[in-house]
C-alpha cells in the first residue's frame, strides 16, 4: 500500500479493541447447552455468522432450528440471559495490547468511528463504563449493516475510499471493507482472516508500527 493521507478510521469492538470474543462464545455455548442435540450445530452457525447480533441469532435458533414460530418470549428470555452472562465480563476484560496508546494517538488527529454487532444501548453502556466514549465521533451498534454504515460515514465525512480505514477481526469485517473498496487491517483473534489481501497483525502495538510506515499522520 502506498503512502497515503487518512481522514477516518472505523473500528470493530469485540476481538478488535477488547478481548471479549471468548466471553461471548462461552455465553452462547452455555445457553445452547440447554439443547444438547443442537449445541454443536448452533456454535458452528454462530461462529460462521459473527456479524449477526445476538437477538437475531436466538431468533434463528428458536424459529428455524427449534421450529417454535410463536415463541417470541423465549427469544427475549435468551437474549436477556446472554446479556446477564456477558455484560460485566466485557466491561472488565482487558483491552487488546496497545489499544489505549493507539486511541490516544489518533482520536485528536482523525475522525474515529466504532461499529459493532453489539446492541446499541448495551454497547453505549459498555463504552461509558470503560471510559472509551471520548475517542469516538460516533458509535454504531446493532441492528447494523456494516457495509451501509461505512457508506454512511464516507458520505457524512465527504471522503473518498482511499481516505478511510476499517480495522476488524472477523471475515465479515474484511468482507465489508472489500465491499466498499476501502483499506482494511485485520487484528488477529480467533476468527479466520485472509492475510493475502490485507495485513493481519496481533495487536495495536504492531498496528501502530504499520501506521508509521504507511500513513502521513503517524510520521
Amino acid at each position: 500500500m502506498k503512502k497515503t493521507r487518512l481522514k477516518v478510521i472505523a473500528l470493530d469492538f469485540d476481538g478488535t479493541l477488547v478481548e471479549s470474543n471468548n466471553i461471548k462464545d462461552q455465553a452462547f455455548k452455555t445457553i445452547f447447552s440447554d439443547w444438547p442435540d443442537h449445541q454443536k450445530t448452533m456454535m458452528e452457525w454462530h461462529l460462521a455468522h459473527n456479524a449477526i447480533d445476538r437477538r437475531e441469532k436466538f431468533r434463528y435458533f428458536v424459529k428455524d432450528v427449534l421450529d417454535l414460530p410463536d415463541q417470541d418470549d423465549l427469544i427475549v428470555e435468551l437474549t436477556k440471559r446472554f446479556s446477564i452472562l456477558t455484560r460485566q465480563s466485557i466491561i472488565d476484560c482487558p483491552l487488546v495490547q496497545g489499544v489505549s496508546a493507539f486511541l490516544e494517538n489518533i482520536h485528536c488527529r482523525l475522525a474515529v468511528y466504532l461499529l459493532s454487532a453489539t446492541p446499541q444501548l448495551y454497547l453505549n453502556e459498555i463504552i461509558e463504563e470503560r471510559g472509551l466514549g471520548k475517542y469516538f465521533k460516533e458509535v454504531f451498534g446493532a441492528p447494523i449493516d456494516k457495509v451501509e454504515i461505512l457508506k454512511k460515514i464516507m458520505a457524512t465525512e465527504k471522503i473518498s475510499a482511499g481516505e478511510i480505514l476499517f480495522i476488524g477481526d472477523s471475515p465479515e469485517d474484511q468482507q465489508a471493507a472489500a465491499s466498499v473498496d476501502i483499506f482494511f487491517i485485520g487484528r488477529r483473534s480467533e476468527r479466520p482472516l485472509d492475510d493475502s489481501t490485507s495485513p493481519v497483525l496481533p495487536d495495536f502495538a504492531k498496528i501502530k508500527d504499520y501506521f508509521c510506515k504507511y500513513y502521513d499522520e503517524f510520521t
